[in-house]
């Protein structure tokens, strides 16, 4: 019962967020989605060490293609991952009873079973890269840290839109995601503290303390033994 709701939260999640995201095009707002959750009992999470440099433990230079620095425009060259060197980045680990809430919906907190330190750090990693990818305006690259299934999905979206179909997950990225979002975007990348991850399978929950002290839910995704995040920005569990 307890994975059949969760895994339903991060369905939820995603598709709130898809829908904010193709709002903030249109000229609404730009911030970030909210997922409903159900409180379900489940096993209590232990302390976990932090993640020291955790740009760098999963993935080396992204892209490739196009010029150093900010891509050109919005999405830079059709969307292209330009060059992309992971930030090295200090998270407080400590795991995910800190965030539970007396009386509130803790069913991100006690999903599946906290990670163990190295799984944690490869998690925390691709959060990092893609929060930097995406402060960056490198949609290509961003594009890079996010699940297959994720994509797929956002290009299928994407495809109900005269202006962006058929095109690549970064050009999509470049043109949904509003332009005035790119200073909380930044900050969120800076500011953002990998406090615990919560696994089950090949699901999980990166629950990260960004602006402000909000506390976020990312979902991430397991695919051929690396993490991928799982939609296009954490979800507040207050």
């Amino acid at each position: 019962m307890t994975s059949t709701r969760s895994h339903r939260t991060l369905y939820v999640a995603l598709a709130a967020l898809l829908l904010a995201f193709g709002l903030a095009a249109c000229g609404g707002g730009g911030g970030e989605g909210s997922g409903s959750t159900s409180a379900e009992a489940g096993g209590q999470a232990q302390p976990q060490g932090g993640s020291a440099d955790a740009g760098s433990k999963q993935g080396g230079a992204k892209g490739g293609k196009g010029g150093e620095g900010e891509p050109e425009g919005p999405s830079g060259k059709g969307g292209e991952a330009a060059e992309f060197t992971p930030k090295p980045h200090n998270d407080s680990g400590g795991g995910s009873q800190q965030f539970r809430q007396r009386g509130g919906d803790n069913s991100v907190q006690e999903f599946g079973t906290e990670a163990d330190p190295e799984e944690f750090d490869a998690a925390a990693a691709a959060l990092h890269n893609f929060l930097d990818a995406r402060a960056e305006g490198n949609w290509g690259a961003a594009c890079e840290y996010m699940a297959k299934s994720v994509v797929e999905s956002f290009e299928k979206l994407a495809s109900q839109s005269g202006q962006i179909n058929g095109q690549d997950c970064g050009a999509i990225l470049g043109k949904l995601i509003n332009p005035a979002a790119k200073k909380s975007m930044r900050a969120e990348a800076e500011k953002a503290d990998v406090g615990s991850l919560r696994v089950e399978g090949d699901r999980s929950f990166v629950i990260y303390t960004s602006v402000s002290g909000t506390v976020l839910a990312m979902p991430m995704a397991n695919e051929d033994g690396e993490w991928k995040v799982a939609s296009l920005s954490g979800v507040p569990l207050s």
